[in-house]
């Protein structure tokens, strides 16, 4: 008999655990992507990145400030694009939300990335943080003008692809 109640508190005892666990999980129902977006909205995010290439090729921005610029603009649109609050968040924190497809250890996937000085990861959260970190990286290039339009690429890129 005291067996039974034993066994009875331990199976209630897991069940309120298990409980727990799932109610608290993350949602995972809709993967980062799975948020439709429509054509009038994306290009929106497309005129931003034309924009500030736009300003850079005038002079009016540095290879810095083409990097903020194109970061802001990213960053709303992942946002936008996979509900995750990312505008404020850090490259680590984006890397951490996002489900990678490279190195699970963020530390080693910056190394990477900063390594090669460009992302590496196809996800595209992860993609977006990892393209994040190489803009943060000093703006210092022996062609600057490269660099800004690698760095327009990949941005144009990500708003018309994701």
């Amino acid at each position: 008999m005291a067996g039974d109640r034993r066994r009875g508190r331990l199976s209630a005892a897991a069940a309120v655990i298990l409980r727990a666990f799932l109610v608290t999980r993350r949602d995972t129902a809709r993967t980062v992507g799975d948020i439709p977006m429509a054509a009038s909205e994306r290009s929106q995010w497309v005129r931003r990145v034309d924009a500030a290439a736009a300003r850079y090729r005038s002079g009016e921005l540095d290879l810095r400030g083409l990097h903020l610029e194109l970061a802001g603009a990213l960053r709303g649109f992942a946002t936008a694009r996979s509900g995750e609050d990312i505008v404020s968040a850090t490259v680590l924190e984006i890397l951490d939300m996002a489900d990678t497809t490279g190195p699970r250890s963020i530390l080693e996937r910056l190394r990477r990335v900063r390594a090669s000085r460009r992302p590496l990861d196809s996800n595209p959260l992860g993609h977006v943080g990892e393209l994040l970190a190489v803009w943060e990286q000093p703006s210092f290039d022996r062609d600057p003008d490269a660099a800004a339009e690698a760095a327009i690429g990949e941005a144009r890129e990500v708003v018309t692809r994701w």
